[in-house]
């Protein structure tokens, strides 16, 4: 409990966000929240008992990928997966289907 409050702390001090209510807060310097890759909106509904590591990355090259949002990148690794395993059930369901659809004989270009 003790390491994950000092890594809240750096997290906040390291991405400069002013305490500000969410309708007042600039959305140019919110950060972006990746959880498993999966960018979220809010990392509320997160366990703190979930996550495995967070990277703070604060790099000019990536935050171009999300631009306007120039508060940084939140890089979040969590036990569950939770948002990563909708995303991969969905591909699996989309993949059964084109199989399901597809005609013998017939060639497919992608």
């Amino acid at each position: 409990m003790r390491k994950f409050i000092i890594l809240l702390c750096a997290l906040v001090a390291s991405i400069n966000i002013n305490a500000q209510t969410k309708e007042k807060q600039d959305s140019l310097n919110i950060p972006v929240f990746l959880v498993d890759g999966v960018e979220v909106q809010s990392i509320d509904d997160l366990d703190q008992k979930d996550i495995i590591s967070v990277h703070v990355i604060k790099n000019s090259d990536l935050n171009k990928l999300f631009y306007p949002r120039t508060g940084g990148i939140l890089l979040i690794t969590t036990k569950s997966k939770k948002y990563l395993k909708a995303i991969i059930q969905k591909h699996q369901d989309e993949t059964k289907k084109a199989k399901g659809n597809k005609k013998s004989g017939e060639i497919y270009i992608r």
